[in-house]
């Protein structure tokens, strides 16, 4: 009796680790009722040099997708369930990895699916050393809800002020060779549309 009640508690765990798994790992495409956002980027230089870009999209405790951009593809997307945050992370090798935040908290009755587009440029390693490595830490952009709009866009201020800090001093103690100006960053443009 022990067995069998030990053995009940393993499939009714394992059944409910299966549910959970699959409800939460939409990823590419698959909507269902909590569904709030579908959000599609493009990254320019994906198909540069050699190497496949690699997006993920990670939730609170742990990574819910991963797709990998190869062979000239330079385009993704994800469904996200409402009232949630997320990460997407994009890196590829020789490139520094960028991570855009997504919060998906809505305090109204969401009808239908938002939807929300951006395109974006890695940034070379070789220009590492002229950035601040700390403002590298933070992402580059916070998507969430905006009421006025009724749709989801992204944190002008927040960005800017990111953007600013990647170009901050060092400390004083470091020293950069003579000749080095600092380069620019490539641009991200941001769009967003309503269901």
């Amino acid at each position: 009796m022990k067995n069998l009640f030990l053995t009940l508690n393993l499939l009714i765990c394992f059944s409910l680790f299966t549910l959970t798994a699959s409800a939460s790992k939409k990823g590419n495409g698959k909507k269902d009722s909590l569904s709030c956002l579908k959000i599609e980027g493009k990254i320019i230089n994906a198909d540069e040099q050699q190497g496949d870009c690699i997006v993920e999209l990670i939730g609170l405790h742990n990574q819910i997708d991963t797709v990998l951009l190869k062979e000239g593809k330079t385009k993704f997307k994800f469904i996200l369930n409402k009232d949630a945050y997320y990460a997407i992370r994009i890196s590829k090798t020789g490139y520094i990895s960028k991570v855009i935040g997504v919060n998906t908290e809505i305090l109204t009755e969401v009808n239908g699916i938002y939807r929300f587009e951006f395109e974006t440029s890695l940034i070379d390693e070789a220009i590492l050393k002229s950035l601040n490595p700390d403002a590298l830490d933070f992402p580059i952009a916070i998507v969430h809800f905006d009421y006025e709009k009724d749709c989801f866009s992204y944190n002008k201020e927040y960005t800017a002020s990111i953007k600013k800090q990647l170009h901050t001093k060092r400390p004083s103690n470091y020293r950069f060779p003579m000749d080095q100006s600092s380069p620019e960053l490539p641009t991200t443009t941001w769009a967003s549309a309503a269901k």
